[in-house]
């Protein structure tokens, strides 16, 4: 085999292990409903769930802290949207307590919606055809599982609240498209996920949880799948993988995080997806994975183009 053979073969690894990376992270994050429901079932509450899905994280990013006083006031808008997305991701493991499973998963995936919605009257960003065909699908699959008028008014406060989570990753989405700084990803992360903890760790001492280790080796296995499987390991090798990767991509392969939450608490949960949940579920996955086309190039670029796939990419970044 010749010098130039292996050199070749060497590129196209390095070319191909970004994408591998970005499908393993998504399968991870997707284990994030299961792990939680295994610890919910054993009595544990929402507050705590979230707090261990996020406390290691914080734990191993918290090296990325240090950041120069010009900076700060970038630090201060990752910590506002970090505090409100903690809020947010709260009010999703509720839903995942309260609500059926598969509910709940759809809700959170219709942050492409509300991306463009915010993007179009907040940010004042354009946009193209295949980012409204997307938003679209979206809408249309979370009206296939909403039913109001069968849920408890537990329920139905739970499903208000569930939409809070997709929202805010939506003003994320925006506000990372164009941020006001530059700051690296990972003191980005860091400073996010302090800004989750801000939040958390005051709620789960007000709720005062009467349980707040698992009892049993299943939700210790649970609690460490939560943190390792489901949060830190995905976002490191989401980190590593999507610069290696182009963003249509990552879209495609973000939509296995879908499919992964759905069918692992429906078959190891032996909870069942009805006709509706797997028409929604596809519907969802379609709009992940419609590409849009490449901005032209110009003299001047245009920093108000708006496009979907770009957008796909932040969320998983900042998971969980």
């Amino acid at each position: 085999m010749s010098f130039n053979q292996i050199k070749e073969i060497q590129s196209v690894s390095i070319q191909a292990s970004g994408p591998i990376m970005v499908l393993l992270a998504a399968i991870g994050f997707g284990f994030n409903p299961l792990f939680a429901q295994i610890l919910f079932a054993q009595g544990m509450s929402a507050e705590m769930v979230t707090l261990y899905r996020f406390i290691l994280p914080g734990i191993l990013l918290s090296f990325y802290l240090p950041t120069p006083a010009a900076l700060w006031p970038e630090v201060s808008r990752m910590l506002m949207i970090g505090f409100a997305n903690g809020i947010g991701i709260f009010a999703y493991f509720y839903a995942l307590q309260t609500l059926a499973s598969a509910t709940a998963i759809l809700i959170y995936y219709t942050y492409p919606f509300f991306s463009l919605l915010l993007g179009v009257l907040v940010f004042k960003r354009s946009v193209n055809t295949n980012s409204v065909l997307s938003a679209s699908l979206v809408l249309i699959a979370a009206s296939l599982v909403i039913d109001p008028a069968a849920l408890s008014m537990e329920s139905k406060f739970a499903l208000i609240g569930c939409f809070l989570a997709p929202l805010v990753f939506a003003f994320q989405i925006q506000y990372l498209a164009k941020p006001k700084q530059s700051l690296t990803a990972p003191r980005r992360m860091a400073w996010g996920t302090l800004g989750h903890l801000i939040v958390l760790i005051p709620l789960a001492i007000y709720c005062a949880p009467q349980m707040i280790f698992p009892v049993e080796a299943s939700g210790w296995w649970a609690l460490i799948g939560l943190a390792f499987i489901a949060a830190a390991i995905p976002q490191l090798l989401f980190v590593m993988g999507a610069i290696k990767t182009k963003p249509e991509i990552i879209a495609i392969f973000g939509s296995a995080e879908l499919v992964v939450a759905m069918l692992s608490c429906a078959l190891l949960l032996d909870q069942s997806l009805t006709r509706l949940d797997i028409t929604a579920m596809l519907l969802v996955m379609i709009a992940l994975a419609i590409r849009h086309p490449a901005p032209k190039k110009e003299s001047k670029p245009q920093q108000t183009d708006f496009h979907f796939s770009k957008a796909v990419v932040q969320p998983l970044k900042q998971a969980s």
